[in-house]
């Protein structure tokens, strides 16, 4: 609308005047016309102080004003101004018209049609659009997806590309017709770029040369009604009856006040359901858990059921590669005297093959019952050395004072979870926490909670307590797959018999439970951090054997608990050498970058090692990827490749360091194709009008296409001509004329003394 008000006015689009330059095309001197202007002021002024003496002063000024302004205008029209520009030489010049040919395309905007539909209607051959292209330009017309095509008409598209690349299309034209005298390039398209931005130096190409991108938008600017899973969140590897704790993103749009069923489903077996209501967030993140069973290689979908008018439902899924391993974690635990709750711990294992607890308890001063160990050697001098400590994934450290480990061992105790990335538990009791004098040895920073200073009255009080998950517990622990029968097993737990008074819970902190004592008072209980590149728990009591004392003997919520607690305390620990992809799932993409950590068996990180990466495709062929060391961090390797074929992938890596072998890892990553079009599907206008004003073109929405054959005239690229166009006739001035002489007659009337 704005450009079509500037043309009426001023006869030309605002891209002559921004690329053409003014003149005057009489030939006669511009000092002529000032001094001509000057003396026509000075006449009327002459003439109204002559004349009409009587009249105030700012009214003569005012008259005076207006018609000096018109006086000029009149004389600058008889020194014929006109616009010198440079226009494109008629049908000298190549236009590459590139249509979006992906599979969002064929969405239905509720309009009636859909977005390919709404393109070839505007780039029908019998339109008007395609007619004045080809009466300026040699039309070029390309399809793209992932790569870019010659097609002859509209006619050809089909809008089943599973991607949209659109500056890898562009870099692609460009580099076609870099030879030919281009005018300019037209993308159409929704903006739906998923492809990896590698046309830097195209485009720095094309805008060298000046030439135009003009973009044509199609499709809604936002969704009426849409519901879209942005994102999952899953831990890639598990253990079997570990809990795989998910985040899932949400997205909404039209559904405020609505609810909506989200499910995890492992093939067509259902794991987990939850009830959404749609706030007026647009934008939420719902966390739930589910248990792992099955080992092995397994994909987890979640979805959200299609609600009423959602016109797009592809979107309401996505999928994620977990392994389920079958593998023995080894956990390390320190007791310092017999208790139940050492007892019944290792009792919930049993029959758990995928933990092995190897205890070191202090029976008498100076005696220690070893249990789990694979040797005689295992253990045989009390506390490991750091080498062999650093072999075990977790610790937990129980009724035992802080004085019991020499400073050495404190310091591997803390390299254990900071450097190696071990799990490590704290649990309650006589000589724990702050009662063991914790809150003074190096081990303090590892409790997730302050330590309070050991007074009159210890610490660890025998008193019942109500064990009570807070909301992150919730997403946490899982005693049942049912959620009812979850919930109900969790308020069938009877009292713990004791807890510990601790302080509040550090910063970055998650409880996960607390003690609810007789008096009503609550205390951190169960709290778990994040510290280095492992994870530390506390679990403050020694009274969790009541449960399975007390509960009926079906009732296996405790063996289930400790299973959890443990599972976790293990679930981050890393293996001396690992590997991982950037993403477990690519969706229409191809380029692959692996990440390797090499590390020695004191857990420091290793530089000079060899590194080779295999890769295992779908089709059963293998291929070996030399790694690199990369320069942000010691002992992390890096490489990228291309995986062609849609399908699951295995990626194995092996480290050694001259001819000492450091260890192998493994791990999978899924490619997928057509997947992700259907994601943020609206029109993403800011994309296409970088394109376009980052080149000197400019954005239309492809309503308003008719204005491209007349911008496309004024490209600075191609073979052009000059041309010198009269603005004499615009019909501004004869606009100006009459608002002056208009306003000048109303004062006058209104005065009637002038």
């Amino acid at each position: 609308m704005g450009e079509t008000v500037f043309g009426f006015l001023f006869k030309y689009p605002p891209a002559a005047f921004a690329q053409g330059r003014l003149t005057l095309a009489s030939g006669w001197p511009v000092w002529v016309l000032l001094a001509a202007v000057a003396a026509a002021a000075l006449a009327v002024g002459f003439y109204l102080h002559r004349r009409k003496p009587g009249v105030p002063l700012p009214y003569r000024a005012l008259v005076w004003g207006l018609q000096s302004a018109a006086l000029a205008i009149l004389l600058l029209l008889l020194w014929q101004p006109a616009l010198v520009v440079s226009t494109l030489v008629p049908r000298q010049n190549v236009l590459a018209l590139l249509v979006d040919d992906s599979a969002s395309m064929a969405l239905n905007d509720a309009g009636g049609q859909t977005r390919l539909q709404e393109v070839q209607s505007v780039l029908a051959e019998s339109g008007p659009l395609l007619p004045q292209l080809r009466d300026k330009f040699q039309v070029r017309m390309y399809r793209f997806s992932r790569e870019a095509q010659r097609v002859a008409s509209a006619e050809e598209l089909r809008a089943s590309g599973p991607t949209s690349h659109l500056q890898d299309a562009l870099a692609q034209v460009y580099y076609d017709l870099r030879h030919l005298p281009v005018a300019g390039m037209v993308l159409v398209s929704d903006g739906a770029e998923n492809g990896l931005e590698t046309s830097g130096e195209a485009a720095a190409e094309w805008k060298a040369r000046k030439i135009p991108v003009f973009s044509l938008g199609v499709g809604q600017e936002e969704s009426a009604q849409d519901v879209q899973i942005d994102d999952v969140v899953m831990p890639r590897t598990a253990l079997p009856d570990a809990v795989i704790s998910t985040a899932v993103t949400v997205r909404q749009r039209g559904y405020i006040g609505r609810s909506a069923r989200l499910e995890i489903r492992d093939g067509n077996e259902i794991l987990k359901t939850r009830d959404l209501q749609f706030g007026r967030s647009a934008v939420e993140t719902v966390q739930m858990a589910f248990l792992s069973r099955n080992k092995g290689l397994r994909e987890f979908t979640v979805s959200i059921q299609p609600l009423p008018g959602e016109h797009i439902q592809e979107n309401n899924r996505q999928a994620r590669l977990v392994e389920i391993q079958d593998r023995v974690a080894k956990v390390l635990y320190i007791e310092g005297e017999p208790r139940w709750e050492f007892k019944f711990i290792r009792r919930a294992l049993d029959g758990y093959p995928h933990i092995r607890v190897v205890s070191l308890l202090r029976t008498s001063a100076n005696k220690f019952y070893r249990q789990g160990v694979e040797n005689e050697q295992e253990l045989g001098e009390g506390f490991p050395d750091r080498k062999q400590f650093f072999q075990y994934e977790g610790l937990i450290l129980g009724s035992i004072n802080s004085s019991f480990f020499s400073p050495e061992q404190q310091e591997d105790i803390y390299a254990f979870s900071s450097r190696r990335g071990g799990g490590a538990l704290f649990l309650g009791g006589r000589f724990a926490l702050g009662d063991g004098g914790y809150q003074g040895s190096a081990l303090a920073d590892l409790i997730p909670v302050e330590l309070e200073k050991s007074g009159a009255e210890p610490s660890f009080r025998r008193k019942p307590a109500k064990f009570e998950l807070t909301a992150r517990g919730w997403d946490r622990l899982q005693l049942s797959d049912d959620e009812k029968v979850n919930r109900k097993n969790w308020e069938k737990l009877p009292a713990l018999g004791n807890f510990q008074v601790t302080g509040e819970p550090k910063p970055g902190t998650v409880v996960l439970a607390e003690a609810v004592a007789e008096d009503g008072n609550r205390h951190p209980l169960l709290a778990t951090q994040r510290f280095g590149r492992g994870r530390t728990f506390l679990f403050a009591t020694d009274g969790s054997w009541r449960w399975r004392m007390q509960l009926e003997s079906a009732n296996h919520s405790h063996e289930t608990f400790w299973r959890q607690i443990l599972l976790a305390l293990v679930s981050d620990t890393p293996a001396p050498v690992t590997i991982s992809s950037e993403k477990a799932r690519y969706l229409d993409e191809q380029r692959v970058r692996l990440q390797a950590r090499v590390y020695d068996e004191d857990f420091q990180p290793v530089n000079g090692a060899t590194v080779v990466a295999t890769i295992h495709a779908p089709d059963g062929k293998a291929q070996q990827l030399p790694m690199q060391v990369a320069s942000e961090q010691d002992g992390m390797f890096r490489a990228e490749w291309d995986a062609v074929s849609p399908g699951v992938y295995r990626v194995e890596v092996s480290a050694r360091l001259g001819d000492k072998d450091l260890g192998a890892g493994s791990s999978y990553f899924q490619r997928a194709d057509g997947g992700l079009e259907f994601f943020s599907s609206e029109q993403n206008v800011p994309l296409l009008t970088r394109l376009a004003e980052e080149s000197g073109g400019r954005y239309y929405p492809l309503q308003e296409a008719a204005a491209l054959p007349e911008q496309l005239t004024y490209s600075q690229a191609g073979v052009r001509v000059p041309q010198t166009r009269d603005l004499w006739d615009m019909p501004l001035w004869i606009l100006l004329l009459l608002l002056l002489k208009g306003t000048e007659w109303v004062f006058r009337k209104k005065w009637r003394s002038i």
